[in-house]
């Protein structure tokens, strides 16, 4: 299989040889974590945008948006292919806004989300209301979105310059991507929020189990050691979990580059609620020891002749065009299948041993809705009393006293930020603040690291001006009004 590359328009098009009928990947470097708390949504309405202009089709054809990249994909005869990349090229060209509105209410229906919630979970609790954190939040400011902001983005990163084609085949006659000019958009990077308790659990959303943690991520061959040694782990707790136990059905990973030399893996589980300790228990002990003696030479060629089989399926053409693509997106040099291949075959015993150095300092436990663990080294993030900033004290208001605020409790706002002070203190300062949600009753204070302040002006005394002093603290661009309900 040979990786082949030619430039259509200003745009690189990767593709392999196949026999198979033609699929297109159009991608753009662009997704979610380019996005902020109160812009989450906006390449998801300009992805609808560029798609309601375009004509129903019988092929298969749809639109993607993930955490790092948007893809446009089709499939079928040549001809069908090539006149859809066009229609999207011109959706793109000469963007319909008479759709916004009605978009907004389908992306509403549409509760999609990029990753799956254990995972969106994970990815939140490590790097917060921002960049792959917000691969867990549904846009709370949707209805706040207008044409102006999707036009923008449209302009930044829906360009040429910001675009690369896969396909699983020559490009066809007739290719034309006549896309605006642009620049390369390359993803900021991903940093954890500052001062985590690890190694740390907390309470999941649902009723999976989670695990996630940090490898070293700065070359192709700890990449690839990482992502075979997760395997291995995998592969060991699908036999001694499921086939000698039955204590699962399942078990799978994603990995996700931070952008930083380090990347981080999530492993999603689905043991019953009586069974999620000892399954947590008993994964960490696999991880411990690959950790310390690597898995065994059996265990890694398994691994690798799987990899050899993978790629010469016909069917993995499309993904290693797709995989050169985002690799020129992020300004990497584009692998073949054959160095991927070469990569993957050149893993080592210790290499594997090296990919989990730090599993046990980064590890995050995410145990299932209602269950709690027995790991005594694990911190519990559960509610966290922070120091209280100095500033002007409100107290509670005697309407505050008849809505059972309690007798202590006030509100403190100084030039560092705000603190809620009750059976415990709640504080978020100025500079972590990522929305300020205004309701018909209230605010709402979110902050980078998960904490929200919901404050009314009638629990405290001067209640009105304390909650408009916060606004005027707060940047106008963080402000959103609240979701109809």
């Amino acid at each position: 299989m040979t990786l082949n590359k030619t430039v259509v328009d200003g745009v690189p098009v990767f593709w392999v040889d196949s026999e198979l009928p033609l699929q297109a990947h159009l991608l753009f470097r662009v997704g979610v974590r380019d996005e902020s708390l109160v812009t989450a949504g906006t390449t998801h309405l300009a992805e609808h945008v560029v798609m309601s202009s375009v004509d129903e089709r019988l092929h298969d054809y749809n639109a993607t948006v993930e955490l790092t990249f948007t893809s446009f994909e089709a499939s079928g005869r040549p001809e069908l292919v090539t006149s859809f990349l066009r229609d999207i090229c011109a959706s793109i060209s000469s963007p319909d806004f008479g759709r916004l509105d009605v978009e907004k209410k389908v992306l509403t229906a549409e509760l999609s989300s990029v990753v799956e919630p254990t995972i969106g979970e994970h990815l939140l609790h490590r790097y917060g209301l921002e960049s792959l954190g917000l691969a867990a939040v549904s846009p709370p400011a949707l209805e706040n979105i207008d044409e102006t902001a999707v036009r923008a983005l449209m302009s930044r990163y829906l360009t040429a310059g910001n675009a690369a084609l896969a396909l699983n085949g020559p490009p066809p006659p007739g290719l034309g991507l006549p896309l605006p000019t642009g620049t390369s958009q390359l993803p900021s990077v991903a940093s954890p929020l500052p001062g985590l308790p690890l190694p740390m659990w907390f309470e999941q959303g649902g009723p999976h189990l989670g695990l996630s943690f940090n490898v070293p991520a700065s070359s192709d061959a700890e990449r690839e050691a990482a992502i075979a040694v997760t395997n291995v782990a995998c592969t060991r707790a699908r036999t001694q979990l499921r086939r000698e136990r039955g204590l699962i059905y399942n078990i799978d990973f994603r990995a996700f580059s931070t952008g930083s030399g380090q990347a981080t893996i999530c492993l999603e589980s689905d043991p019953r609620e009586t069974d999620a300790d000892t399954v947590r228990e008993a994964l960490t002990r696999i991880f411990d020891a690959l950790a310390a003696e690597g898995p065994t030479q059996e265990e890694l060629s398994a691994y690798q002749s799987g990899f050899q089989e993978y790629l010469a399926d016909p069917r993995s053409g499309i993904d290693a065009a797709i995989a050169a693509a985002e690799d020129h997106l992020m300004g990497h040099e584009p692998v073949s299948p054959a160095q991927k291949l070469a990569d993957t075959q050149a893993v080592t015993l210790s290499g594997c041993r090296d990919a989990l150095t730090h599993f046990r300092s980064t590890l995050v436990v995410g145990m299932p809705a209602g269950i709690t663990t027995q790991d005594e080294q694990l911190t519990s993030i559960g509610a966290v009393d922070h120091e209280a900033v100095n500033g002007r004290t409100f107290r509670r208001s005697i309407q505050g006293a008849f809505l059972g605020v309690p007798p202590r409790a006030r509100l403190i706002i100084g030039d560092d930020g705000v603190s809620l002070v009750d059976r415990q203190t709640t504080t978020v300062r100025w500079e972590d603040v990522r929305g300020l949600e205004v309701g018909r009753e209230g605010i709402t204070l979110h902050a980078v690291h998960t904490v929200s302040l919901d404050l009314l002006p009638s629990w405290f005394s001067k209640g009105t001006e304390a909650l408009q002093t916060i606004r005027d603290r707060v940047d106008p661009e963080l402000s959103y009004n609240a979701p109809p309900e």
